[in-house]
């Protein structure tokens, strides 16, 4: 296999790790969104629903974050470099987001129902929940929208306005919608295994509703993109079409199966809309890691870096998938709901 070879299907497997992520990791956020926003007679019935839907999983979901930083850093350091050079404001918000969200996920299990010290760390955990995905999302869309420069060894990027544009405002927005309607369409599925008729109607409005936001905040997205983006809109344009039409007809299918009842069809539809947005994203950036300086070639370790990295993900993945799998079988399977443990 040659170097060229081994940059692509490294970066394949690092792509595919950052688009589990946001499937199960992201759905994650969103329930923390609606944890947040849960209000009304029902709102601690939302909570525990919420609660207890993520809390035998979401520290696995962090795996693929680890997979991809670390795939980074090893397979393409100078990237992994100018990144965390560029983007050291939004990636230390996240990473604090992240860290807080998860201690008030364990530490408001260990107050009183209704104590000044579970509302303290369930509004953490809600807000954590917000300010993550829109520092990732705004992150994303500086590393498309050509406003970070690099030359050579040098990284020239503004402290705020890196992150900051039309751009990146609008992949924040998304990013922080699509996380909420993964949530809000995974929920239906929960509610629905429990046979809980008012926790299945409130998240399923919530899906249609959180759905619809994404779908035109896309369009937006596409518009923005545009007249800020040159070389990402030519990508779209020319290769990356495909994906966008596929994540439309994935979020419409996903409305309307919701709008039918037929909750696990949406959810697969829903999971289809937002993996094709991640992939077209890659897909229209390509050949460019960061744009418009660093390219995949430029940026990629020697191949006896690559050579060994490639057999560890292969054998990385052959140990991980399988316990993955049992794992979400037994705690998300059809009727494990009834042995998931509660956290509030």
């Amino acid at each position: 296999m040659t170097t060229f070879q081994l940059e692509v299907v490294i970066l394949v497997a690092i792509g595919g790790g950052l688009t589990l992520y946001w499937l199960l990791g992201g759905a994650d956020f969103g329930g923390g969104v609606w944890d947040l926003l849960a209000i009304g007679p029902l709102r601690e019935h939302e909570r525990t629903l919420i609660s207890d839907a993520i809390g035998p999983v979401w520290e696995a979901n962090h795996v693929w974050l680890i997979f991809v930083l670390t795939g980074l850093l090893a397979a393409f350091p100078s990237a992994f470099a100018s990144l965390g050079f560029a983007l050291y404001v939004p990636f230390s918000i996240a990473i604090a987001g992240i860290v807080l969200r998860g201690a008030a996920f364990a530490f408001r299990s260990w107050g009183d129902r209704g104590s000044a010290w579970q509302r303290t760390w369930t509004r953490v955990f809600g807000v954590a929940s917000i300010v993550t995905p829109l520092a990732l999302g705004a992150a994303a869309g500086a590393i498309a929208s050509g406003r970070i420069h690099i030359a050579g060894s040098t990284v020239v990027a503004s402290l705020w306005g890196s992150w900051t544009s039309p751009l990146s405002i609008v992949t924040g927005i998304l990013a922080l919608a699509s996380c909420a309607f993964l949530a809000a369409s995974y929920l239906t599925v929960e509610a629905t295994q429990r046979d809980e008729r008012e926790m299945e109607e409130v998240f399923r409005r919530r899906a249609l509703v959180s759905g619809a936001v994404s779908g035109v905040v896309a369009m937006l997205g596409l518009l923005v993109t545009r007249n800020v983006s040159p070389q990402l809109w030519h990508g779209m344009l020319t290769r990356a079409w495909p994906f966008a039409v596929l994540s439309a007809v994935g979020g419409i299918a996903s409305l309307w199966t919701v709008a039918r009842r037929r909750y696990r069809l949406a959810r697969v539809a829903a999971a289809v809309a937002v993996a094709s947005v991640v992939t077209g994203w890659g897909v229209a950036q390509w050949p460019y890691l960061i744009v418009p300086d660093l390219t995949v070639a430029d940026a990629a370790a020697p191949a006896n870096a690559l050579r060994p990295l490639a057999f560890g993900f292969a054998i990385g993945i052959m140990l991980v998938a399988p316990s993955l799998f049992l794992l979400f079988r037994v705690f998300k399977g059809s009727g494990s709901e009834s042995d998931t443990p509660s956290y509030h």
